[in-house]
């Protein structure tokens, strides 16, 4: 039975905690976020980690410029879709569709719960994600980091690109 209580997810915007990264990992912030082709998509806001497991996961990005048909609003990126780029600092994400862009829920400081976070883990699945059919999946919390979209491994080092390195410290 739903008491109709809202569960928020433990997570917190780094630039607005205790916590730093670590030393050699990309300071992102206010860089610009672009698609595979090169596209500009908007800008790296800030970074929503986990404070209870040491781990970010979410890239906060402003969309802006992507067209009349999309409003302007902030999303979270899990941190596992998101490469440095090669020459400059920039972030590229794979092809996510404009669509899915779209479907995005809209990310509010401190209003980020377990809905939220399927609804995310569902648009950016595939484009095929986007015919949003009435199907309800039990998604284990216990496990959802698990998820390939949050791999922190896959978060290159500012430096070395480093595959191995911790982006929290």
């Amino acid at each position: 039975m739903d008491s109709g209580t809202i569960v928020y997810s433990n997570l917190e915007e780094l630039s607005k905690s205790n916590y730093q990264l670590s030393d050699g990992e990309a300071d992102i912030k206010g860089w610009p976020v672009r698609n595979e082709a090169g596209d500009s998509v908007g800008k790296v806001r800030d970074l929503l980690f986990d404070p209870a497991q040491n781990a970010i996961r979410y890239i906060i990005v402003e969309l802006v410029d992507m067209g009349e048909d999309l409003e302007e609003k902030a999303i979270l990126i899990p941190i596992g879709l998101a490469n440095l780029g090669e020459d400059k600092k920039e972030v590229i994400l794979p092809d996510i569709h404009h669509d899915q862009f779209r479907a995005m829920p809209r990310y509010i400081i401190g209003e980020v719960t377990p809905q939220m976070e399927n609804e995310i883990r569902s648009v950016i699945g595939s484009p095929a994600a986007l015919r949003l059919e009435d199907e309800i999946v039990e998604i284990d919390r216990a496990n959802f980091y698990r998820h390939h979209h949050f791999d922190r491994n896959s978060f290159p080092d500012q430096n070395t690109r480093n595959q191995d390195a911790d982006p929290l410290i």
